[in-house]
């Protein structure tokens, strides 16, 4: 499909520094294109796409979810079904002892395993208790390089075994 431009018809409204100061350009004197949809399309996502990256790299929050996901692009890229224990251990939000007693909902943020407070880099990497259930993703890791591997490893060399760990951690008796 292609979409015919009459530059007659067409104004562009370009902001300058800061958002009012519009001045209007007229296309009166362009010739007649034809521009493909599917161009103006991809246009829009790529803008958007970048538009959204500078956002994700100016917030000053999502620290945890930023370690799985540098870019946009990647978490886009990534398909995975996100359950409870997922979204917790990839925001850092919720279900973990060090998080629910920061809002004072728990006494202290000590793992049961008694080896430091109950963190998410504590479930991933040092949790005692998790043991059996992070060996198939520590073997896996240790196989394509070296343990421990970063989140971002994690979710892009090792996801399946990974998400499997997650989905095992048994918040609830921990």
């Amino acid at each position: 499909m292609e979409l015919l431009v009459k530059p007659e018809m067409l104004t562009l409204n370009i902001y300058g520094p800061t958002f009012g100061n519009a001045e209007t350009v007229s296309f009166s004197d362009v010739a007649f294109r034809r521009i493909p949809i599917s161009t103006l399309y991809q246009e829009i996502q790529q803008e958007s796409l970048q538009r959204w990256q500078k956002e994700w790299e100016n917030c000053t929050k999502a620290v945890i979810t930023k370690q799985y996901f540098p870019t946009v692009q990647e978490r886009l890229k990534t398909k995975m079904r996100v359950t409870q224990n997922i979204a917790a251990m990839m925001t850092g939000h919720g279900k973990t002892r060090a998080y629910l007693h920061r809002f004072k909902i728990l006494e202290n943020a000590t793992c049961p395993c008694e080896q430091g407070d109950q963190t998410i880099d504590h479930l991933l990497y040092q949790c005692t208790l998790l043991e059996p259930q992070r060996q198939k993703t520590k073997k896996n890791a240790i196989k394509a390089g070296h343990w421990p591997a970063s989140k971002q490893q994690l979710i892009t060399k090792h996801r399946d075994s990974f998400l499997t760990f997650l989905e095992s951690i048994d918040f609830d008796n921990l």
